[in-house]
């Protein structure tokens, strides 16, 4: 049995039978859906190049990324400061497995949605629906939790896509090792970087979206993480 129907099982045997209909709404599907991504929690500096390993009309660009979480759905929200092709965005589970969903908001301020799915190494590519001018194609490649690649195309004469810049981002504070243990954020499971507070014991979270998932009500975020992990131990 899986350990999320597990975790289920054990929140309405806790007694939890709201939270248990909560996470049955979708915020956790979503949120184990989009779980490959949790790497991308945090802020970036990064260098866009239109050629890579050229300097010529290069620029820089700062990023920020962090969960957006509700009771009935979860999301990966993106912030840039001076972003040359993308000011934001939200990264949304599809309605099938490994199909992703980028709702974009572009320089301009027009919104433009992308759609796509993982390759086989791991990297996201995400294609626009329905254009034919500028920013065609956008391809997500993490890179050991420390590193991250943004490759944006647009489409050609052909049908094909051609190279519009790369932004290559390097995390922002500590970093992490490849494999390096840490703090688990008690929402998401990532990265634990921001300490929380809850009678007298010290968790972690990941961003401010699993923050104020936390404070509004640590008992049962605590329990139902407390329920994962139990789920985790038992025999499949």
């Amino acid at each position: 049995m899986r350990s999320d129907v597990l975790a289920l099982s054990l929140l309405a045997t806790l007694g939890l039978s709201s939270l248990a209909d909560d996470v049955e709404k979708g915020r956790q599907a979503d949120q184990a859906a989009l779980k490959p991504y949790n790497d991308l929690i945090g802020d970036w500096r990064g260098v866009g190049q239109v050629k890579r390993f050229s300097n010529k009309g290069a620029w820089t660009e700062n990023a920020s990324w962090a969960w957006k979480l509700s009771k009935e759905a979860a999301e990966i929200e993106l912030k840039t400061e001076k972003g040359k092709y993308l000011k934001a965005a939200h990264l949304k589970p599809g309605k099938t497995p490994n199909r992703f969903i980028l709702e974009a908001e572009l320089p301009d301020g027009s919104k433009r949605t992308f759609t796509g799915q993982a390759d086989k190494e791991g990297a996201l590519v995400l294609n626009a629906e329905g254009a034919t001018e500028g920013l065609g194609r956008v391809t997500i490649t993490p890179r050991h939790g420390t590193r991250l690649l943004v490759l944006l195309e647009a489409k050609d004469a052909s049908g094909g896509y051609e190279r519009l810049g790369e932004v290559g981002y390097t995390r922002v504070g500590v970093a992490f090792a490849a494999g390096e243990a840490g703090p688990v954020c008690i929402v998401t499971e990532g990265r634990g970087t921001m300490p929380v507070k809850y009678q007298g014991k010290t968790y972690h979270v990941c961003c401010s979206g699993c923050k104020d998932l936390f404070e509004e009500n640590p008992a049962a975020v605590i329990s139902e993480y407390e329920a994962k992990q139990k789920a985790k131990s038992l025999p499949k």
